[in-house]
């Protein structure tokens, strides 16, 4: 059931990512760098996580059926993926502010 989760966690951290990249390029045009990178850590953990689940639902709907039958279920896969990548951008974004003052 684990290996199930981290294939699901796997697939929707490429939309985040790919959405935190494109975010931090934009912004980079306008306002300075650090205030980018603390900003594409925070959707990461954030909003970034709400437009993955939805593009993941537009591209690969179907494999949600193949997590059902896996035994987990979307809410568990929704919850479990927004808490990890809620935590590891708390803790990245922590380190950053320890590490730049």
């Amino acid at each position: 059931m684990t290996g199930l989760f981290l294939n699901y966690y796997f697939d929707v951290t490429k939309y985040n990512l790919a959405f935190c990249v494109f975010y931090f390029v934009v912004r980079a045009l306008t306002t300075s760098l650090k205030v980018d990178i603390m900003e594409a850590i925070i959707q990461f953990g954030t909003l970034g996580v709400l437009i993955s689940f939805m593009a993941f639902e537009y591209f690969q709907n179907i494999e949600y059926d193949f997590y059902i039958n896996g035994g987990l279920s979307k809410r568990h896969l929704k919850l479990k993926a927004f808490i990890i990548n809620l935590a590891t951008s708390s803790l990245i974004l922590l380190i950053w502010n320890i590490s730049c003052r």
